[in-house]
């Protein structure tokens, strides 16, 4: 009687589980939530606003509401969301230096990836009285002097990820000064105190019009913005590109056909010229992936980046010893 019961119980949990999934496959939304993990008037801010905007312009379904929550358990928080479509999370590539930097235990694959939705181009810059500033001179003296070429950044990963990137593509080693804030490491930059940055297109454009910095090259080409005639790295002989990539994921286990619906409003909004122009003034492109390739851009750069991990430890201590 007793083996009869469990068994009853069992088959009960079970269905209440599949009920549970089918509700929220059906529900429908009043709203969509958008969480956005940064503070208001950030670049994801403004750039989930704006698809936001545009998406709700375009009458396609249930308002996308977007909520800024900056708290350090975002991730965790979301990913144990109902999966049911009325609450997405945005995020940057962050996602995974952090979790390769051990700063988040959460992993990208404990999400569904819905798509990626940008990207926002960086400059790599000089100090102002570097003389003949160039970046190829640059590299070559780097290749052959190590840790000489003095460059700065703050104890963020993505910022380390993308400094190492260049460091791993050119096989050289900057001297590298850890900072405490942005600004700190901006005030050095302007100071002359480095040699070289990683900064915003923006920040770079204001500077170098007050020829407190050179700029040497985008990490990307970047239509249609106002720093026409700077060349990209590529342009450069530096086989790399890279920026700030945003796009949108949802809780695990969200029903394939509720990904395909937000996927589907997500790439409408990204084809409205308004927002390809609103997005350029921010010096960001659209960067559409659907979840498929938007998976796929995980994983490539989850390997890429440990296997760059591991070649620079190898590399620093061949520059140490």
């Amino acid at each position: 009687m007793m083996r009869i019961f469990v068994t009853a119980l069992l088959v009960f949990s079970c269905l209440v589980g599949l009920s549970q999934v089918a509700a929220a496959a059906s529900k429908k939304c009043l709203h969509i939530r958008v969480i956005v993990p940064y503070a208001v008037g950030t670049a994801t801010d403004l750039i989930v606003r704006a698809y936001a905007e545009t998406i709700n312009r375009q009458q396609s379904g249930p308002l996308l509401k977007v909520l800024n929550k900056t708290q350090k358990t975002v991730l965790e928080k979301n990913m144990k969301g109902r999966p049911d479509g009325c609450q997405i999370l945005a995020i940057t590539q962050s996602v995974v230096s952090n979790y390769l930097d051990k700063k988040n235990k959460t992993e990208w694959s404990e999400f569904t990836p819905i798509a990626m939705l940008s990207r926002t181009p960086l400059a790599v810059v000089a100090r102002g009285n570097l003389k003949d500033a160039n970046l190829s001179n640059i590299m070559e003296v780097a290749a052959q002097n190590p840790n000489v070429i003095k460059i700065g950044e703050t104890n963020n990963p993505l910022e380390r990820m993308f400094r190492m990137s260049l460091e791993d593509t050119s096989d050289v080693t900057f001297n590298v000064s850890v900072f405490e804030t942005a600004r700190q490491n901006f005030l050095q930059l302007l100071s002359s105190s480095l040699d070289l940055g990683i900064i915003s297109a923006s920040a770079a454009k204001r500077r170098m019009d007050l020829k407190q910095l050179k700029v040497l090259a985008l990490t990307d080409n970047l239509e249609n913005s106002r720093l026409v005639g700077v060349p990209t790295l590529k342009e450069q002989g530096i086989d790399l590109s890279f920026g700030v990539d945003r796009g949108i994921l949802a809780p695990a286990n969200t029903p394939p056909e509720t990904v395909e619906k937000l996927m589907e409003r997500f790439m409408k909004a990204s084809e409205d010229p308004d927002l390809e122009g609103r997005l350029g003034k921010i010096y960001t492109k659209v960067m559409f992936l659907d979840p498929d390739s938007y998976t796929q851009y995980f994983e490539n750069l989850t390997a890429d980046w440990s296997e760059m991990i591991v070649r620079a430890k190898k590399r620093l201590a061949q520059t140490s010893g």
